[in-house]
């Protein structure tokens, strides 16, 4: 029998120092085999020293357009005066409103992508924080820097495309050799942070393949100023590395896998 591929993605790496302790605890006594790397994130270089350590553990760019500070510096439609981004509410509005300028919005993704592959990660896949890239127009620029730095492995969010009443098997298809999960489970989050939730998405997966996204970490000051979402991070941490979750995939269907894997 065919066993499901289950991606645990760990979002955020280089947000703080304890999000990155946090991410490889739950890789070496967890699931998680891949992570997306914030290159404006507070701890970049932190994340980049810790990966070294770790060559299992696949990174991509979690590409940011909100709720921190841009890579590229200042823009007029994309950040304030200090280069900072915008709440992802300001954000969806200007996208939706056709407020951006997406020559800026390529720009700061170069930007990132470019400090990235300075420090020698060859990105294994694209993602973003707050699921910007799938924005009007946004999603147009994403998957254009995908196919120009040859990352084939991108996050996929169907229903909010299909909320949006855009047509994703029409984007991927006509972007050339983009390859993403059967399905994407945001459904880990807040309220949401329980064995049993964790356990019923796994069980329920329809297809072969299932990105699953995370937010593990300790509780450092410098996440404390950046985030609203704080304690379920622990409480993420203490699932993922809990004994009842590794019985648990150890004797279903299912192959804990990377986006190497897809």
């Amino acid at each position: 029998m065919k066993k499901k591929k289950i991606i645990f993605n760990a979002d955020d790496f280089g947000l703080s120092k304890g999000v990155n302790l946090g991410i490889i605890e739950t890789h070496q006594n967890g699931p998680v085999r891949s992570t997306t790397l914030m290159a404006g994130g507070a701890a970049f270089e932190h994340a980049v020293a810790l990966a070294k350590g770790y060559p299992d553990l696949n990174i991509g760019i979690h590409l940011a357009l909100t709720a921190s500070k841009s890579v590229g510096g200042f823009y007029e439609t994309l950040t304030n005066e200090n280069g900072i981004f915008p709440p992802l509410s300001i954000l969806t509005e200007r996208a939706e409103k056709g407020l951006l300028d997406l020559a800026e919005v390529e720009a700061e993704y170069e930007a990132q992508i470019q400090k990235v592959l300075a420090v020698g990660i060859v990105p294994s896949h694209f993602d973003s924080h707050h699921h910007t890239h799938f924005l009007p127009g946004i999603f147009d620029v994403f998957i254009k820097m995908a196919e120009k730095y040859g990352i084939s492995k991108v996050r996929m969010n169907y229903a909010w495309m299909r909320e949006k009443q855009i047509n994703p098997v029409s984007k991927v298809n006509g972007a050339g050799k983009i390859f993403t999960t059967d399905q994407f489970d945001d459904g880990f989050y807040g309220d949401g942070v329980t064995i049993e939730n964790l356990k019923r998405m796994i069980e329920n997966v329809p297809g072969d393949s299932l990105e699953i996204m995370l937010h593990p970490a300790y509780i450092d000051y410098t996440l404390y100023q950046s985030s609203s979402y704080l304690l379920p991070r622990m409480h993420e941490m203490e699932i993922l590395t809990g004994n009842e979750l590794s019985k648990f995939l150890a004797n279903g269907s299912y192959q804990i896998a990377s986006f190497s894997d897809l």
